[in-house]
């Protein structure tokens, strides 16, 4: 009951008065020739907070279901300086292309560092940000 209290607690404090993701994620497939295929994964920030570090995990799940790959990808750094509100990063990684039966991609966030925050956050869309150190 402690941790509903608190996840409602987190929810009410970062939840944003639109209903607009905190993270809004975008996918977007580009084929590259008629062997790859380019994955685009888009992250805009629509907290009201910079953020410092940022990574996540890109699946690619075949047609029944199963994981075949799960690459990392780091968006930031914390040399790289921050993701201001308002504003987005991109990355892409590029996949062999299964002309037979095409597959699915999914993208999750890792971890999220905040500026001037030492704590990690990971980050679900029904939930919004949750600390996970």
């Amino acid at each position: 009951m402690n941790i509903m209290l608190f996840l409602g607690f987190l929810t009410f404090l970062y939840g944003s008065d639109n209903n607009q993701d905190l993270l809004e994620i975008d996918l977007r497939e580009r084929l590259v020739n008629d062997n790859q295929i380019r994955i685009v994964v888009q992250i805009d920030n629509n907290s009201k907070r910079e953020i410092s570090k940022l990574d996540g995990f890109l699946l690619q799940i075949n047609n029944k279901g199963n994981v075949i790959s799960e690459k990392r990808i780091t968006f930031l750094e914390l040399a790289d300086g921050v993701l201001k509100p308002k504003k987005s990063v991109s990355k892409f990684i590029v996949f062999p292309l299964n002309q037979t039966r095409p597959d699915r991609y999914e993208f999750y966030v890792g971890k999220v560092r905040f500026r001037n925050d030492y704590r990690v956050y990971t980050y679900h869309p029904a939930i919004g940000f949750y600390r996970v150190d």
